[in-house]
């Protein structure tokens, strides 16, 4: 291929790429492009910049540096290759590939990596986006953002923190989102269908940003893999985050965490989040609402008719927290089972169980389980869990959406791993699947991927490229997928055989919804 066909005028100048081969034929491939000015010194904790132009052809062949994170936290190693080799703070680039010798117009889709806003990066091979560019003809594009208390610590009630701002992290993600719309062109793509999607973390960016005024001017879909729905956090537990971590770092304001060193934050990340466990979970660094671009939690955004012009596509894993599960203490597993479940009603109801509903609740759950191998106590709760934090909340954000009448489209993935079939179809199993990497760092063993696995990955990447198209995940490998409504709540359940079912999470939605399944 002719260098005139790698390089590439963007906004903010010129770039080269390279040709990379796939399956499906050659990609051109732009790594590592700035898009926004360092985020150090002056300007750690504070809103991205726009990256200034450049002069002259720009290399764009190697991927940039991932964000400042720990290796080591509560979340290494429970799925492959998701480890960062080279972090740094000077991390705002992104990653763009476009198929070789397509037409003009193609549909954009821009990934937004998870990690628990903890860690993560646009470098992994996990999410490489060559192979999905080529089977679909999309242009695919991937940036970064910042992590951990760099990029989701709140100091504004903090000593110096008034001219820091909340929600750096997803403040990148905007900004990356708004280069690429600007540049989708130049690399043979139409910024009108630009999609982003993202699974859990990355998930719940896009999930937040919905609600972000003026977004809709940016982005036209949205594709989220398990958003963690009601997870945002309040002014009051954000700041009480930061609090710890100042402790940990030993300063007293603003200007002193602006001198730390990046091994010397990780640190004292690391001991805020054990440190805060109790109070705030394994997420303590988290989206919070700050009035301006988070004015409100996601769910109530979406009641009231935010982003109602934006197509949505959303859904879950079956066993979603089966990747975390953890056993219980066995002399006290049915006390901390039924605590639990009990603390979730009151939650929900705004008034405590009694001691026979609770055990109304288990008991269903139990009956559940009989049909499984996961009957233990420790199953059970995982189970509760996996339905009040993930499937019921995403119900929920689909219900206020079909009430609205916006374009929704449902999912729920099943496919089970065939290499430890004691996790199910566990949080983040689907993203080889998306990307076409069950060849990448041990996934295909991990998961015990096989034909079924290659055929599902193939209609699932059909929908999505679909769905960045036209706004219908409806394919000919899939066949129709209905949009979900409040009379039907139709959904693709992706498996062996997928097809659209009726209502897949009517147990979650009737048992968990605050108003017991109905419309708010």
């Amino acid at each position: 291929m002719s260098d005139t066909g790698l390089v590439v005028g963007t906004t903010h100048g010129p770039v080269r790429g390279m040709v990379v081969d796939t399956p499906d034929g050659p990609v051109r491939q732009f790594l590592g492009m700035p898009f926004g000015k360092p985020p150090v010194g002056e300007r750690r904790f504070c809103a991205p910049e726009a990256a200034e132009p450049w002069g002259g052809v720009r290399e764009a062949v190697a991927f940039g540096p991932d964000p400042v994170q720990a290796v080591g936290g509560p979340f290494t190693g429970l799925i492959p290759g998701t480890d960062a080799v080279s972090v740094s703070e000077d991390c705002l680039t992104l990653n763009v590939w476009a198929p070789v010798g397509a037409d003009a117009g193609l549909p954009v889709l821009a990934w937004v990596y998870g990690g628990a806003f903890l860690t993560g990066g646009s470098s992994f091979p996990l999410y490489n986006g060559a192979r999905l560019a080529a089977e679909q003809q999309v242009v695919m594009a991937s940036a970064n953002y910042r992590v951990g208390a760099l990029g989701f610590m709140d100091l504004r009630q903090m000593p110096g923190g008034e001219a820091t701002t909340a929600n750096c992290g997803l403040h990148d993600v905007r900004l990356g989102l708004e280069w690429v719309a600007a540049n989708a062109a130049a690399f043979g793509g139409d910024p009108a269908t630009l999609t982003a999607f993202g699974e859990s973390a990355g998930a719940g960016s896009v999930l937040h940003l919905l609600g972000s005024p003026g977004i809709s001017a940016v982005l036209r879909r949205a594709a989220m893999q398990s958003p963690g729905v009601d997870m945002t956090q309040s002014p009051g537990v954000a700041a009480a985050v930061a609090r710890s971590f100042m402790g940990n770092a030993g300063v007293s304001d603003v200007a002193g965490l602006r001198q730390l060193e990046a091994d010397a934050v990780v640190a004292a990340q690391l001991q805020t989040a054990m440190d805060m466990f109790a109070e705030v979970g394994p997420m303590p660094f988290h989206p919070v609402v700050d009035g301006s671009l988070i004015p409100a939690m996601p769910a109530e955004a979406l009641r009231t008719g935010a982003a109602a012009d934006i197509d949505v596509l959303v859904g879950a894993t079956a066993h979603e927290l089966r990747l975390f599960k953890q056993d219980l203490p066995e002399e006290s597993s049915g006390q901390i089972l039924h605590r639990m479940v009990s603390g979730y009603m009151a939650e929900r109801s705004g008034t405590e169980p009694t001691a026979g509903e609770v055990e109304a609740v288990v008991g269903e759950y139990r009956q559940a389980a009989e049909a499984t191998s996961w009957t233990s106590d420790s199953d059970v709760l995982t189970a509760v869990n996996t339905d009040v934090s993930m499937r019921e909340p995403i119900q929920r954000i689909a219900d206020f959406r079909a009430g609205a009448g916006a374009q929704t489209y449902l999912y729920d993935f099943r496919w089970c791993s065939r290499a430890d079939p004691d996790r199910g179809a566990f949080h983040a199993i689907d993203l080889p699947f998306v990307f076409d990497t069950f060849h990448v760092d041990g996934w295909r063993e991990f998961i015990g991927a096989e034909l079924t696995a290659e055929a599902l990955g193939r209609g699932l990447r059909s929908a999505w490229a679909a769905f960045a198209r036209t706004g219908d995940p409806s394919t000919a490998e899939l066949g129709p997928w209905p949009r979900c409504d409040l009379d039907d709540r139709m959904a693709m359940v992706f498996d062996v055989n997928s097809a659209p079912v009726a209502d897949p999470y009517r147990r979650e939605r009737s048992r968990w919804s605050p108003s017991g399944g109905a419309l708010q």
